[in-house]
């Protein structure tokens, strides 16, 4: 086969592959189910939408535009069950606005463009050089692949970033909270003031447990609430105080004071942590780089004096 019957034939099956799309989509999204059906039929019937279905919130009108073909492949990932649960976990230790369906979708997007691009790639290896269809189409199963699993790598880092703006707050954060109730505010009152003033992830969160608190949970709850999204332990460890301390009734200046030394002394011990591994990571290009040059120049002298002698 020539390289322009290759090229008739990829385009050939992607036109194909997009009517087959567009002739699924016309027939099944458009067709009410048969609870909108009977709805406007039953008593009580409000025009709002099934709440327990997470929908689309973060792509605007590319949303409004692709969203049944993408809310089918994302209800398709959900029947897979790839750990929606720990997703959600994942994403609130990142500090993301969004959903799990956004997340797939965003997976989705990824998977899809990196096909796309694959496939033109094979269409332009097949036109000006030779390409085996075999090859081709692991090419485009495995950049496929790889894009929708590099979205989880990309949330790792976004995790492990927060992380450590965390814990870069977080001896700031406890000391302005143990001033504060050294002051005469309440533990509430506390967070309150330091959610308002500080800027920062922990002061977001704060927020959250201001907001959980406003809704009707008590602030024991708020607090170990905020501890499991973030499972960083020394914030679980100043959670468990700050609680353990306002259930028992404790003076919770002296706790904090003590929190907040307790959080110093770890920052203390991570720092020199930090600048032992920097030593150890500045002796590879001394060992490795200066000592050998050192060495050439110290020999390379001798060896040229030698060589005039001989």
């Amino acid at each position: 086969m020539t390289a322009t019957l290759w090229l008739a034939v990829g385009l050939a099956i992607a036109g194909g592959i997009g009517l087959t799309l567009l002739t699924t989509a016309a027939f099944r999204f458009n067709r009410p189910t048969l609870a909108e059906r009977i709805a406007p039929q039953m008593r009580g019937h409000t025009a709002s939408g099934p709440t327990e279905l997470q929908s689309l919130t973060t792509l605007g009108t590319l949303s409004t535009i692709t969203a049944p073909i993408i809310q089918a492949g994302v209800d398709q990932l959900n029947k897979l069950n790839l750990g929606n649960t720990q997703l959600t976990s994942r994403l609130a230790q990142a500090g993301s606005r969004l959903n799990v369906a956004d997340y797939r979708a965003q997976q989705l997007i990824m998977a899809v463009a990196a096909a796309a691009l694959a496939t033109v790639g094979c269409i332009w290896a097949a036109v000006n050089h030779t390409l085996h269809p075999v090859v081709g189409l692991i090419v485009v199963i495995s950049a496929s692949t790889v894009a929708f699993f590099a979205r989880d790598n990309l949330l790792t880092g976004q995790i492990n970033r927060r992380r450590t703006k965390i814990l870069a707050e977080f001896p700031t954060i406890a000391e302005l909270l143990a001033l504060s109730v050294a002051a005469g505010d309440s533990a509430r009152g506390a967070l309150e003031r330091v959610a308002n003033t500080a800027r920062g992830e922990l002061a977001y969160e704060f927020n959250l447990v201001l907001a959980d608190i406003r809704s009707g949970d008590t602030l024991v709850m708020a607090l170990q609430a905020c501890s499991d999204r973030l499972k960083l332990n020394p914030v679980e460890r100043f959670i468990t105080g700050l609680t353990v301390a306002h259930e028992r009734g404790t003076p919770l200046a002296t706790v904090l004071h003590a929190q907040a030394t307790d959080v110093r002394e770890l920052t203390k011990r991570e720092l020199l942590e930090v600048a032992g591994k920097k030593e150890i990571g500045m002796l590879v290009p001394l060992i490795f780089g200066v000592m050998p040059l050192t060495v050439i120049f110290a020999v390379f002298p001798g060896l040229s004096l030698l060589n005039i002698g001989l």
